[in-house]
């Protein structure tokens, strides 16, 4: 029997965040809340339906949740700290933050600034994102260097990136986020693949090193950023994380 999907709305500063409750029938008191990509979305192309759909049966509530696209990492922050606000009033208190790629480094913020997160899961997620954005857009890049709007036309459609975009780089030190959350000794999962043509797995070695145990670092061999053809393995290396770390 699955279990119950509730679709809701949060509101975050000027937005309404479309988002997805998986509700567990074996409840275990704690919240998985899982933010997307840039250019991503909830639904993670299903990989994150997927893992949802497993965390659930294992006793966790699941709260999935599309960013406003575009944002500047300080704005999916703050997006994200509404979402731990609303599952706060109406969940529960205890929550545990898996990111993807960018939304891993807004997961990474939030959780150096909550002591309410008891763990965090960064899957392909990069701690240099002035290198990863110049992989991953090219010589577009110095488009927005330059004080330019930038179109992206892809397969996810259109989006118009504005200069300020990449000038909030600056404002996150994500290595320090990492380094400032030592003293609570959180579970940390960090999750990457060996052929992950926008962050490379170096980035994400720097992570694991300087988190402090209990963490975790899993290396899918021939995984690209999307994980095309590893979801599976992803999702399952992340449950095996979830069971190990929170579950009696």
């Amino acid at each position: 029997m699955s279990n119950p999907v509730q679709r809701i709305t949060i509101p975050s500063c000027d937005s309404m965040l479309q988002a997805v409750i998986h509700q567990s029938s074996r409840d275990n008191g704690r919240t998985l809340i899982i933010s997307h990509g840039f250019r991503g979305s909830k639904d993670g192309s299903g990989k994150a339906v997927h893992l949802a759909e497993m965390a659930a049966e294992i006793g966790f509530t699941v709260v999935r949740y599309d960013f406003t696209p575009g944002q500047s990492l300080s704005l999916q922050v703050a997006e994200l700290t509404s979402v731990l606000a609303f599952c706060r009033q109406h969940i529960g208190a205890k929550f545990i933050l898996l990111g993807r790629s960018m939304g891993g480094c807004a997961s990474l913020v939030c959780a150096a600034a909550a002591p309410s997160i008891e763990g965090l899961a960064l899957w392909a997620t990069p701690c240099n994102l002035t290198e990863t954005f110049q992989l991953a857009l090219g010589k577009n890049y110095a488009l927005l260097e330059q004080g330019e709007r930038l179109n992206l036309h892809d397969s996810y459609g259109t989006l118009e990136l504005k200069p300020e975009f990449i000038h909030d780089f600056v404002n996150h030190d994500l290595v320090h986020s990492m380094r400032s959350l030592a003293a609570r000794r959180i579970p940390v999962l960090v999750l990457h693949g060996t052929a992950d043509e926008i962050v490379p797995i170096r980035q994400a070695r720097l992570l694991y090193e300087t988190a402090v145990q209990p963490k975790a670092f899993v290396q899918i061999d021939g995984g690209d950023h999307q994980f095309t053809q590893h979801g599976l393995l992803a999702s399952g290396a992340v449950i095996k994380w979830l069971t190990d770390n929170f579950l009696e």
